[in-house]
C-alpha cells in the first residue's frame, strides 16, 4: 500500500546537508571579509589621526600652512568619515583636526578629481561619494557641479546632491534647492528641513515661491518662510491668508504669528471664523503670539468650537495667559457648557494656578473659596486632585476641610 524510496530520501537529505553547509560557509566568509574591511578602515583612520598629531607636534611654534604629504593619500571615503565622525566608535576627530584636513583636502587638483567623479564616474556609489565630499568641502566651485548632479536621473545621486548643497549653506545653494523644489515637489519636505538651517538671507527668495501656481509648492514655501519671516512680509502674508487652499491659509497664519507684528491682528481675527478647523487653530496660536493677553477676548469665543483641535488651541492660550484668562474661566465655570468647564479646570491645573487657589482658600479669601466651589461643582476634579497630591499632608488636610465646608454650603 505504501511505497518507500529510501535511496531517494537519503539523496535529498545529502543535498540539503550540502546546501546548509555551503550557506553557513558563505555567511562565515562574508562576516570575515566584513570584519577585515572594517578593521582596515579603522586602522586607516587611526593612522591619519596619528599622522595629524605627530605633524602638529613637529610644527609646534611654526607655521602650519604647508600640508603634509600623508594628506595626499586620504581617500574620499576617509574624508567623509573624518568630517562626519560617523565612525566615532573607532576614532574621533576634533574641530581643529577636521578644519586642517579639509583645508588640505580641497586643493584645486583634488577638487577637480572629485568634480570629474561626481559628473562622469560609471560607479554609482563612487559618484555619490564624490558628491558628498564636494558638499563637505564647502567649496564655492562645488555648487555648480552639484546643481548638475541634482538633476541626475538616478534618485539616489539627486538625493545626496540635496544633502551636499545643504552643507554649503549659501544663498546660491539655497536658490538651486528652491528651484528644484518647483521641479519636484515630492521631495519638498526634505528640502525644507535642510533650508531651515540656512541664514535668514534666503527669506526673500522663499517668499517668491508663495505665488507659484502649484499649491503644494506654495504650502512648503510658507512652511519654510515661517522660520525666517520678517515684518517686511506682512502684507503678502495677509493676502495669503485668503488663499483657496486651507493648508496655505493655515501656514500663512503661522508665518504672521512668527512676525510678532500686532498689525497682523485683523487678518488673524478674520481667520478665527474660517471654514477650516486647521486654519482656526493656527490663527488662535498666532494671535496669542503677536498680541498676548489681548488675544483672549477673540480667542475665548471659540471655547465651544466644534473642532477639538481648536478647543485645545484655546485651552493652550488660556493656560499660557492664565491671569488674563481668569474672567473668562470664572464665567465658563458657572456657565452651561461642559466643554468650557473642563477646559477651564485643565487650564487652571496646567498653569499651576490651581495651587494658588487652594492656598488662598486656606487663608480664607472669599474669591478663592468661590472659585474652589465652582471647580467642585463643575464635576471635573482631575485638576483639583492633581493639585491636592502636590501638597504636604498638613496643608492637604486644611484644604480638605475647606472643601468639605464648601460642599456643605
Amino acid at each position: 500500500m505504501y511505497n518507500y524510496h529510501t535511496d531517494t530520501i537519503w539523496t535529498v537529505n545529502a543535498v540539503l546537508l550540502c546546501v546548509v553547509a555551503l550557506t553557513s560557509l558563505v555567511i562565515l566568509l562574508a562576516a570575515a571579509i566584513k570584519n577585515y574591511l572594517w578593521e582596515k578602515r579603522r586602522r586607516g583612520l587611526l593612522n591619519i589621526k596619528k599622522d595629524v598629531y605627530e605633524f602638529a607636534l613637529s610644527r609646534k611654534g611654526a607655521s602650519t600652512a604647508a600640508c603634509p604629504p600623508f594628506v595626499n593619500n586620504v581617500t574620499p571615503q576617509q574624508f567623509i568619515d573624518i568630517e562626519t565622525n560617523r565612525r566615532i566608535d573607532s576614532v574621533f576627530f576634533n574641530d581643529s583636526e577636521q578644519q586642517f584636513l579639509k583645508s588640505c583636502f580641497i586643493k584645486p587638483e583634488d577638487l577637480a578629481k572629485l568634480e570629474e567623479a561626481a559628473l562622469r564616474s560609471g560607479n554609482k556609489w563612487r559618484k555619490i561619494e564624490a558628491v558628498l565630499c564636494l558638499g563637505y568641502t564647502q567649496a564655492g566651485s562645488a555648487v555648480d557641479i552639484l546643481e548638475k548632479t541634482l538633476l541626475s536621473k538616478d534618485r539616489d545621486v539627486s538625493y545626496f546632491s540635496i544633502i551636499s548643497l545643504g552643507h554649503i549653506n549659501t544663498v546660491h545653494a539655497a536658490r538651486i534647492l528652491l528651484d528644484f523644489l518647483k521641479k519636484d515637489p515630492s521631495i519638498s519636505s526634505k528640502i525644507v528641513s535642510i533650508l531651515e538651517n540656512f541664514p535668514g538671507d534666503i527669506a526673500d527668495d522663499v517668499l517668491k515661491l508663495s505665488d507659484y501656481h502649484d499649491p503644494l509648492v506654495r504650502y512648503w514655501a510658507l512652511t519654510l518662510l515661517s522660520k525666517f519671516t520678517s515684518r517686511g512680509h506682512i502684507r503678502k502674508l495677509e493676502k495669503l491668508t485668503e488663499d483657496m487652499m486651507p493648508e496655505i491659509r493655515a501656514a500663512a497664519c503661522v508665518c504672521l504669528g512668527n512676525t510678532g507684528d500686532a498689525e497682523a491682528k485683523p487678518a488673524l481675527v478674520r481667520r478665527l471664523k474660517d471654514d477650516s478647523w486647521l486654519v482656526r487653530s493656527r490663527a488662535v496660536h498666532a494671535l496669542a503670539k503677536i498680541v498676548g493677553d489681548s488675544a483672549l477676548p477673540d480667542v475665548a469665543a471659540l471655547i465651544n468650537d466644534p473642532s477639538w483641535v481648536v478647543v485645545d488651541a484655546v485651552k493652550a492660550v488660556m493656560t499660557g495667559h492664565i491671569e488674563a484668562s481668569m474672567p473668562y474661566i470664572e464665567k465658563f465655570l458657572t456657565g452651561d457648557y461642559e466643554v468650557a468647564k473642563k477646559c477651564s479646570v485643565l487650564a487652571l491645573q496646567d498653569s499651576g494656578y490651581m495651587d494658588k487657589i487652594l492656598k488662598e482658600a486656606i487663608s480664607g479669601k472669599s474669591h478663592a473659596i468661590k472659585l474652589l466651589k465652582d471647580v467642585i461643582r463643575s464635576k471635573f476634579h482631575s485638576g483639583l486632585n492633581a493639585a491636592l497630591g502636590s501638597l504636604d499632608p498638613a496643608m492637604r488636610e486644611k484644604v480638605l476641610e475647606v472643601i468639605m465646608t464648601t460642599k456643605e454650603a
